[in-house]
């Protein structure tokens, strides 16, 4: 039962209802008790003062005899349900007690003797609840007199035991119709959650592009639904790129696979010469070489997006691992007639994780010599700031279409697509490129336009 949301908030609200009930109950219930007994020692005190009155007159109409005054002020003074007593020291001038009371009384009076403040005890003898009396201290003709009221404490005990009925009843009504009230808010409050999880079971992979209904934006839910439509439109990119990927992948893949396929079935269909066999050998190892340079970068990237490349920082200087890769680019730099060039001044520490960043510094030397003509250039430099260090590779090649520059770090993106894959290469080189940066708290930025050339700048914080 527990499982469920709604029992969970309901018994949540419950509980928290109940402790402010029972906050609120318990000191009432004191209050209340104690205004009761308030209000009789109230009573008693103004029966006792009045009592008092009419015997200070009854001794002056009597000439002082306490005797015959404190009888007639019981006489003249007869409240329902209340008894009273005049005393004289020890002795009862006049008493409406219950005969079993009077040496109680007697007690009370003599341990008042010393007292001149008015008092209030409770007595045993009147019925199981006992009974509240006031004592209150006076004198006349110099002598002192006690007038002592007493009421019985049955009604009161009464009125108490029934509003603690009251409570006992309604406390458990009370949370009963809180429990009944909480579960329908709850559900009410939570029909929108059924009804967005009711929808989002409905959404898979083939559907992604439908979305929550959201009736209210502004508050909680509506704006999970919002995320969660966020969610699905990220998910929906995410599987578009997938499947982009895995077509272009498969389209980069099945190029080389059929050219080595055919030359090895036209190699097989008859016999041939060794120059022609050497030939078709050095055709299949081209196009196997292809084969792995691209396995490699798609397995790099993977490795990438799972977390699974972390990088192997160390000390070293970044110069000479530039001069190195346009070193290592030489030969594909003359074989096209292209000028390399590294611009390099001094000598650059740097810490970071050397292999990525020469792929990386290999892969931009590539993509430029690729797209720069006979008789162009190419240069590599260092620029070197405070907190950051810059690479820049700068070719005059064609240039890239506006269109196109933000696009070129793209997975298997390609401008002209024949034109690529007559060249080489496996159209990750560039995506690598800015996962490399990205990996070191860095960033690659392209400024290029047709007919211009482009310039990559790679900026690594130092």
């Amino acid at each position: 039962m527990l499982n469920s949301v709604r029992a969970r908030l309901t018994l949540w609200y419950v509980l928290v209802f109940g402790l402010l009930l029972l906050g609120f109950s318990i000191p009432t219930y004191v209050l209340l008790s104690r205004s009761l007994y308030d209000r009789v020692d109230q009573s008693l005190s103004n029966a006792a003062q009045a009592t008092a009155s009419e015997f200070l007159s009854e001794i002056k109409e009597f000439n002082g005899d306490a005797g015959l005054g404190a009888a007639e002020t019981l006489n003249e003074l007869r409240l329902p349900n209340v008894y009273t007593a005049i005393c004289a020291d020890d002795r009862i001038l006049a008493s409406n007690l219950p005969e079993a009371q009077e040496p109680s009384l007697r007690q009370v009076t003599a341990s008042e003797r010393s007292n001149d403040q008015t008092s209030f005890r409770t007595m045993e003898g009147f019925g199981e609840e006992g009974a509240r009396m006031v004592v209150l201290p006076l004198e006349a003709g110099g002598k002192r007199y006690f007038v002592a009221v007493a009421e019985p404490l049955l009604g009161l005990v009464e009125q108490v035991a029934l509003i603690r009925r009251i409570f006992y009843v309604g406390f458990p009504a009370t949370l009963l119709v809180a429990a009944i009230g909480g579960f329908l808010l709850a559900r009410k409050s939570l029909a929108p959650v059924l009804e967005m999880s009711e929808q989002a079971q409905r959404i898979g992979a083939t559907n992604l592009q439908e979305r929550l209904t959201v009736s209210n934006p502004r508050d909680e839910l509506g704006r999970l639904a919002g995320v969660f439509n966020e969610l699905l439109s990220r998910l929906d990119r995410s599987f578009g790129n997938m499947r982009e990927f895995m077509a272009d992948a498969s389209h980069e893949l099945r190029t080389p696979l059929s050219i080595i396929r055919g030359e090895a079935d036209v190699a097989l269909s008859q016999q041939r010469d060794p120059a022609e066999y050497n030939e078709t050998l050095t055709i299949i190892q081209d196009e196997a070489r292809r084969l792995t340079l691209i396995v490699d970068d798609m397995l790099s990237l993977a490795r990438a997006d799972a977390g699974q490349r972390p990088l192997n920082v160390q000390d070293f200087y970044l110069n000479d691992l530039v001069e190195e890769a346009c070193r290592a680019m030489q030969v594909l730099a003359l074989r096209k007639g292209v000028a390399l060039t590294p611009m390099l001044t001094e000598d650059v520490s740097f810490r970071g994780d050397e292999d990525l960043l020469r792929r990386l510094m290999i892969n931009l030397l590539d993509n430029a010599l690729k797209f720069t003509p006979s008789g162009g250039s190419v240069s590599a430099q260092l620029v070197c700031e405070p907190s950051m260090v810059k690479i820049i590779v700068l070719d005059t090649g064609a240039g890239i279409p506006a269109e196109a520059v933000p696009h070129v770090f793209e997975r298997f993106y390609r401008i002209d697509k024949s034109r690529s894959r007559a060249d080489g290469g496996s159209g990750l080189g560039l995506a690598i490129a800015r996962w490399v940066a990205e990996a070191h708290k860095g960033s690659i930025d392209l400024v290029s336009s047709p007919g211009h050339g482009s310039k990559f700048t790679v900026s690594l914080p130092r």
